[in-house]
């Protein structure tokens, strides 16, 4: 609607320049001869009025909003200036962090080895001392057993003797019976 009412102005105000044109050829100019002219400066600037009010707020917005992108770059910049500083100090202190990791290893890897050397000998030990009690009841158990067959052996033997002879017979049976007594 508003380019209709524009577009109607311009072409009228053409035709008002062109018949005024016509007029002035054929007489002499005077200050009536402004009076188009001046309609249409009037209208062109009641135009530009409703036309520059909406482009200002335009461009305001714009640089409002160039203004928050700078600042955010700006401080985006400052952050990554500040990691860039400690990243840089970490590298600085990377060789002497280094030197501590790999002294802490050696601390610690010799520390292993030592306590591993300890725990070894006490199993070694008390493996050993397991073994000489293992060996010592296996021993005493074999010692009986053999203690145990050679008295079975003698009291076979022994029987087998009293058996055969007579006189040993005889012995025995007085022996027992006058304990017995």
């Amino acid at each position: 609607m508003k380019k209709i009412i524009y577009y109607s102005f311009l072409f009228s105000s053409l035709l008002s320049v062109a018949a005024a044109n016509e007029e002035a050829a054929h007489s002499e100019a005077t200050i009536l001869d402004l009076k188009y002219p001046f309609i249409n400066f009037i209208i062109l600037l009641a135009i530009l009025s409703k036309v520059v009010k909406p482009l200002r707020e335009k461009f305001n917005k714009q640089a409002d909003d160039v203004k928050s992108l700078m600042d955010s770059a700006s401080k985006n910049h400052k952050d990554a200036e500040e990691r860039l500083n400690t990243f840089q100090v970490k590298i600085k202190n990377l060789d002497s962090e280094l030197i501590k990791i790999a002294n802490d290893y050696e601390s610690d890897s010799v520390q292993f080895a030592k306590n591993q050397d300890q725990e070894t000998q006490i199993t070694i030990s008390r493996m050993k001392r397991d073994l000489e009690n293992k060996l010592e009841g296996e021993k005493v158990e074999l010692m009986d057993a053999l203690n145990h067959d050679l008295i079975n052996t003698v009291v076979s033997k022994t029987q087998n003797t009293i058996k055969t002879n007579k006189d040993y017979q005889l012995k025995a049976t007085q022996k027992i019976v006058s304990e017995l007594r």
